[in-house]
């Protein structure tokens, strides 16, 4: 590794001290887990079938930076979710109905 890559490393490891306590709690796994598995208002599971290339290429991923099939779909989703919201925010697909129209709907400025 170079040097900025070292400090690249290092910064991100004390910023994930700090901010990414929500994709690495080991504990927070075996909670949601286990809520997951009746039937609540707190937790949802979410399943979809894929590709066994797909299926292999994320687990290769997952080995490769030690992170669970929960903390990479959570982060995957909240990253995708927040780009769906702001090409939806540039595109404004409801700028030509009325506020009173079945459908119509504001993303307000910043949400996730």
């Amino acid at each position: 590794m170079n040097f900025d890559q070292v400090m690249q490393y290092r910064a991100l490891r004390f910023k994930a001290s700090i901010e990414g306590q929500h994709f690495s709690n080991i504990e927070n796994d075996r909670l949601l887990e286990a809520a997951g598995k009746e039937p609540n208002d707190f937790v949802k599971t979410v399943c979809s079938p894929i590709s066994i290339e797909l299926f292999e290429r994320m687990n290769d991923v997952l080995g490769l930076l030690d992170m669970t099939k929960r903390e990479f779909i959570q982060a995957a989703l909240i990253s995708a979710l927040d780009r769906a919201d702001e090409i939806i925010r540039e595109v404004n697909p409801w700028e030509s109905l009325p506020e009173s129209q079945p459908g119509y709907r504001e993303l307000p400025e910043g949400e996730q």
